[in-house]
């Protein structure tokens, strides 16, 4: 047997001009000053070309390729312009395939894009069946490959493409095209066994292989039985008696190795029935025979059949003597189908990657909307990795720098060396106690000198501020409530940031008091000192300490030369993960993966977050040795220092050098409080003055008005000049310390607007803050460097609502984190706050 396939014929189609489409389309959306930026000419003519020569008249396994590339274009394309393809503007004309009279000449013009990508497919898809077709004589596994491509194609095109104007491409035509495609890939696979030595154990597979061809062929029957007699039925007239003879022939070809399957397990009554139906089947094929007479010998197969037909009926007549039945069932047969396709987009993906960069190229001003969102939140999320990645590293910098500062390790291992170097260990300098006394000095002076010193003088002047404001906007009348609200709302804002930035510090303002005052701090300082050492005697010295003192030393000095190192590479490292992030782009695989949900894309995120975690890792590492490293030194330092001792300590002598070390800690921590509270003050006095001056203007202008209101009778009052928003909150500064606090959102449920102003009039004696934890990090925003510029959206309407969704969802999350966060922003009021004065 010789196989016989269908000849599909291709589509035509009228030339493309891809630099026109391309060019008018980035004008009209750049303008004709900057369109030129996102044009390449060389790669839109290339494009053309590549239609030009896949439309032409190559051998099929070249046009394959070529049709294969410049589909892939257009999917890159729609991928950036989705169903928005027609405001490229371009005629897309093709002609039906002729296989009638009746289709000759029949186009059809589009400005779409998905009837451009169709018509290609449509085209890859014929293409697959005549490369299957020219190596039919030579190689069946290659031909039932490509029939199988043809039918992954044809079957993509029935599901994915509908409602096209072109006989072609409308659905029910090409999934016949599918049917066939597959039928014939089915019946190759069968015939490849059937022209090789067939054994008896192979009856039972070769029965199921024709069972499923003919199937597949029933499919196709069908279709063209069901189509009505004054509409066209697709393809050739001479489809429907072949595919009527295949669909006769497989099934008698199934019957029959049925039934020798039958005879092999000694059921020979069925087997010869199964014979009796293979032949009727096979006599019903002969009508239909014309055109496949040259590839199945039909009179040798009736032979064959007939012959067996008797000698079966001979044994069961002699041997057997079992019933015939009278009827049998084809359904009895099992179908096992061998064709497994692979998906359209398996087909395609190595010719995307392949175009992928020229499309980055030529496509580089396309870019949907919703890429731009998407990538907005992959840059959220860079920008937290990179905020934590800096918290982190300025978190190990101030452990670092305030180590450093407060052993003032240089100058003290410069010292130890010094006076050890020299072979005297015995000394009754407490080098410690020195430290603690140096940076005590330096904290006294620090705070002394600051004007906000006085805690409580200034939480009653913040409280004055709040009453002065509440005093003004109580007096206003009715028709100014939706100005006093947006301003009271304003003040409950700042309010709750000052109750936090006043709880950092109220729990250290008797340590901060005692630092005020000079007598009183050396007088508790010096408390912890009042036993000192006694001379010693020269018999309670042991010489052989200082080689072990200076052997420690010098563990101390390299000790702190790596922690400088460290601090040069986690920087380093920080820099470069910095770098690394701001010139990362995935706009293409986010185009790529447009039709992913949310779920998926989130997983997506995350995989492309990996490729920084080595430097992540990297950085982890500098701070897990550096703690390391500073705790050794730690107790290095304390072993010199218990080693010069010439004697241990007493008991007494220790419990003073614990309540000293306490004592420094609690001042430490106090300083550390009031060096935020101190830098973050001004800027919230700043925002009350802002706020009291805007409340005062308010009251002014309506004075006013009433004034002129009630001098002008006959007239309607002057419009009143707008308020200069900008011009009152220029003076406020954010309110961002240096070191920024972490803060909790405070919770609002179950209190009204109004309770909370209640809340906020206190007594001249100070405001009553709740105790709450004010805990010091280093948060800080993180700049991302600006990237190639972007492509504008396809609107300035787009663009105005894209920036401001993203805004107010910016705002509420920035607010989530840190409360005080409203202070960053140029202004917190609204710019229709005057409404009624505005105009």
């Amino acid at each position: 047997m010789k196989p016989y396939l269908f000849d599909l014929k291709l589509k035509d189609t009228e030339k493309l001009d891809w630099k026109k489409g391309l060019s008018s389309y980035l004008k009209k959306t750049y303008g004709s000053s900057q369109w030129r930026t996102f044009y390449d000419e060389k790669t839109t003519s290339d494009l053309d070309h590549l239609r030009n020569n896949a439309n032409g008249e190559l051998a099929p396994s070249s046009l394959s390729e070529q049709n294969l590339k410049y589909y892939s274009f257009l999917e890159h394309l729609y991928l950036r312009l989705g169903s928005k393809g027609s405001r490229l503007k371009m005629d897309f004309t093709w002609y039906d395939a002729e296989y009638s009279s009746a289709q000759k000449g029949l186009k059809y013009t589009q400005h779409t894009l998905a009837f451009e990508k169709s018509c290609t497919l449509f085209n890859i898809a014929v293409i697959y069946t005549q490369i299957a077709g020219e190596n039919i004589n030579d190689n069946y596994k290659n031909s039932i490959t490509n029939l199988t491509k043809a039918f992954s194609c044809f079957e993509f095109l029935s599901e994915n493409f509908l409602n096209s104007p072109s006989i072609d491409l409308q659905s029910e035509n090409t999934r016949f095209l599918a049917n066939i495609c597959h039928a014939e890939a089915q019946e190759l696979f069968l015939l490849k066994i059937l022209n090789e030595q067939v054994s008896s154990k192979q009856y039972t597979l070769i029965s199921k292989l024709s069972r499923t061809t003919c199937n597949l062929y029933q499919k196709c029957h069908d279709f063209m039985k069901d189509k009505d007699s004054d509409l066209i039925v697709y393809g050739e007239p001479k489809w429907k008696a072949t595919i009527s003879c295949k669909l006769y022939f497989y099934k008698s070809l199934s019957a029959y190795y049925h039934g020798l399957h039958l005879e092999e397990v000694n059921s020979i009554g069925e087997a010869i029935a199964f014979l009796d139906f293979s032949l009727q089947q096979l006599i019903s094929s002969f009508p239909f025979k014309t055109w496949l007479l040259e590839f199945i010998d039909f009179d040798g197969f009736k032979e064959t059949l007939e012959k067996k037909q008797k000698e079966l009926i001979k044994d069961n007549d002699y041997i057997y003597h079992e019933n015939i039945p009278a009827v049998v069932q084809i359904d009895s047969i099992k179908a096992l189908d061998a064709i497994k396709p692979p998906t359209w987009e398996k087909i395609l993906e190595p010719y995307m990657d392949i175009v992928a960069n020229k499309c980055d190229t030529m496509y580089k001003g396309i870019i949907p909307l919703d890429v731009y969102e998407k990538e907005s939140i992959y840059s959220e999320e860079k920008a937290t990795l990179l905020r934590k990645e800096v918290e982190e590293t300025e978190t190990a910098n101030l452990e670092y720098s305030s180590f450093i500062e407060f052993t003032n390790l240089p100058r003290l291992l410069s010292d130890l060396e010094k006076q050890f170097g020299n072979g005297n260990i015995s000394s009754n300098t407490d080098a410690q106690g020195q430290l603690m006394r140096d940076q005590i000095q330096a904290w006294c002076k620090f705070i002394q000198t600051n004007e906000f010193r006085n805690i409580e003088e200034q939480m009653n002047k913040i409280v004055s501020k709040r009453k002065q404001i509440l005093d003004i906007l109580s007096a206003l009348p009715d028709d100014q409530k939706e100005n006093v609200t947006k301003l009271k709302s304003s003040l409950v804002a700042a309010s709750n940031s000052d109750e936090k930035l006043f709880a950092c510090v109220k729990p250290h303002i008797t340590e901060i008091k005692l630092v005020c005052d000079n007598g009183e701090i050396w007088k508790k300082f010096d408390e912890f000192n009042r036993n000192l050492l006694p001379q010693p005697s020269l018999l309670d010295i042991d010489d052989t300490k200082n080689d072990k003192i200076l052997d420690l030393l010098k563990q101390v000095r390299g000790y702190a030369d790596d922690l400088g190192t460290l601090k040069e590479e986690r920087s380093r490292n920080l820099s470069e993960l910095r770098d690394k992030i701001n010139s990362d782009d995935i706009t293409k695989l986010i185009i790529i993966n447009k039709g992913k949900s949310d779920v998926e894309l989130k997983e997506l995120f995350e995989t492309e977050l990996e490729k920084f975690e080595p430097l992540s890792t990297r950085i982890e590492a500098t701070i897990y040795k550096q703690s390391s490293m500073i705790n050794e030194i730690k107790a290095k330092l304390d072993e010199i220092f218990h080693l010069s001792n010439f004697k241990d300590k007493s008991s007494g002598e220790d419990q003073l050098s614990k309540d000293r070390k306490i004592f420094f800690d609690r001042l430490q921590e106090a300083v550390k409080a009031f060096s935020i509270f101190s830098s973050d003050l001004p800027k919230g006095i700043g925002f009350y003055n802002s706020l009291l001056d805007m409340s005062r203007d308010l009251a002014e202008r309506v004075r006013v008005a009433k004034q002129s209101d009630v001098s002008s009778t006959n007239s309607p009052p002057p419009p009143l000049p707008p308020l200069d928003l900008k011009e009152s909150a220029s003076g406020i500064s954010p309110l961002l310390p240096q070191k920024s606090a972490v803060f909790q959102p405070l919770s609002r449920q179950g209190l009204d607007l109004e309770s909370r102003f209640q809340n906020l009039r206190v007594s001249s004696q100070g405001p009553s803050v709740p105790p709450r934890t004010y805990e010091a990090s280093s948060y800080s925003a993180v700049p991302i460097m600006p990237g190639p510029p972007i492509p504008p959206k396809h609107s300035q309407e787009e663009l105005y609502d894209l920036r401001r969704r993203k805004a107010v969802e910016n705002e509420e999350r920035e607010l989530q984190e840190n409360p005080t966060s409203f202070y960053n922003r140029p202004s917190v009021f609204d710019e229709n706050m005057y409404s009624k004065y505005s105009s």
